[in-house]
């Protein structure tokens, strides 16, 4: 039976340093049914819940151990089904509180899952994950909103319809909601009736309208989904990732930079003042373009250490937009940038944007490691513009960078006389490596 235990390195750590003391004490000592408490419940977290009910059969001080830990972890792999029958014994069998319930299923447990959230909220649940990965959705029941000791919140596939009586979960720090439907309320709203949280992931989702996020400890963002606009309050923001996905950009219809009055980079990113580490993806850079590009923005990003952007080399406004994100960041030491699109910017029309003479002002002051990558359109292939503007960042870069170290470049096509070209290059840095790499890994689709 000890093999039964014995699939985790963490528990065959514990009973390989048992068998070393044991060959001081009296072989007839039953060490498994001695374990101390705490121990048993190490053990007991860490296996599936399937091999967790067989300890019983260890001893009699294991027989209803498994039945009060306080973690509950019902995951299948390769979409093996999650019996509901096996998740209502399990609960039915429990005693004592449960503090963290895990469960990950292909099948539809829509029948079933009312009576698990009524038992898990009165077991003071902490942390609550549920994913479930087939085609329908699992909706929520309103029990949820009963479990106000939640610290941690983790949905994937469900419909979630919120009570007029919720007040917020007062205490949540880690929020993260994947293939939802939430009605009821705003989803800016329902994150903001959550005071503490300072971990916030959304995906796959739709908003209509403004996506609005009051969040004033939040400390990593993680937004993947559609909607027009954006607004953060996010003061203490250290790390985010945003990728704005729409099949129709109705953002462009919708939002209120459209008037062109206002500039969606002064409202989506004015108050990320401790931002350190920024992603920026999918169509959020042609959002960020809309409206007058401000030249002297707001908010100094003097915390920012490393960015990723990607730029439509046809479009002069997102150039533009790159250009004022890449001034009001004067102690960025890591840049990625990749370029996509056909069209092509030359040093006169940089300067002519952004009014900026390589020569006068150092662009990139403490920029340590460059990544120029140009991606390719999966249908039409790599064109000559892209790659042109490519080099010609790369010349900016090197023109205003004093203390660069490192320069990777990474492009689809044949384009080593533009490298040898680019070596000679006038640069700011005498220590600058070029890293050249012509790779076949990464497709751009813009579908």
């Amino acid at each position: 039976m000890l093999i039964l235990l014995l699939n985790d390195p963490f528990i065959l750590v514990i009973f390989f340093d048992i068998g070393c003391n044991s060959l001081k004490l009296s072989m007839d000592a039953d060490y498994i049914s001695d374990l101390p408490a705490d121990l048993k419940e190490k053990i007991l977290v860490k296996l599936p819940i399937k091999e967790v009910a067989r300890t019983s059969i260890l001893s009699s001080k294991w027989k209803d151990s498994w039945k009060s830990i306080p973690s509950l972890v019902l995951e299948r792999k390769d979409r093996e089904p999650m019996p509901v029958k096996l998740v209502d014994n399990v609960l039915m069998v429990h005693r004592g509180p449960i503090l963290e319930f895990k469960l990950s299923t292909y099948d539809n447990c829509n029948e079933a899952i009312g009576r698990w959230m009524l038992i898990l909220s009165t077991n003071g649940i902490k942390d609550l994950q549920l994913r479930f990965w087939g085609y329908q959705r699992c909706n929520i029941p309103s029990d949820l909103f009963s479990c106000l000791a939640l610290e941690r919140l983790d949905f994937s596939g469900c419909t979630i319809d919120v009570p007029q009586f919720f007040q917020g979960f007062k205490l949540l720090r880690t929020l993260w909601l994947s293939r939802f439907d939430l009605s009821g309320i705003n989803l800016g709203n329902f994150v903001s009736s959550c005071p503490l949280l300072e971990n916030l992931a959304l995906s796959n989702f739709v908003q209509p309208g403004c996506l609005h996020i009051l969040a004033p400890n939040l400390r990593k963002l993680h937004i993947w989904g559609e909607f027009h606009d954006l607004c953060l309050q996010t003061p203490k923001l250290a790390s985010g990732c945003i990728c704005l996905s729409s099949n129709n950009r109705d953002y462009q219809k919708f939002s209120v930079a459209k008037s062109g009055n206002e500039s969606n980079i002064s409202s989506a990113l004015g108050c990320l003042h401790n931002i350190q580490a920024f992603k920026i993806c999918g169509e959020f850079s042609d959002y960020l373009a809309m409206g007058p590009i401000p030249e002297n923005h707001p908010t100094i990003f003097n915390h920012l250490r490393e960015f990723f952007l990607p730029i439509c080399t046809s479009d002069r406004k997102e150039i533009a937009t790159a250009l004022c994100l890449f001034k009001n960041a004067p102690n960025l030491k890591v840049l990625h940038v990749q370029f996509w699109g056909y069209g092509g910017w030359n040093q006169e029309e940089l300067q002519a944007s952004w009014k900026l003479k390589a020569a006068e002002d150092c662009l990139f002051k403490r920029l340590d490691t460059a990544n120029i990558t140009h991606v390719q359109n999966s249908e039409t292939g790599v064109s000559f513009g892209g790659t042109k503007s490519m080099l010609q960042f790369a010349e900016l870069v090197l023109s205003t960078a004093p203390v660069l170290r490192k320069l990777n470049i990474t492009d689809y096509n044949d384009s080593q006389e533009y490298f040898t070209k680019l070596q000679c290059f006038p640069r700011l840095s005498e220590k600058v490596e070029f890293v050249f790499v012509k790779s076949n890994d990464w497709c751009y689709d813009d579908e």
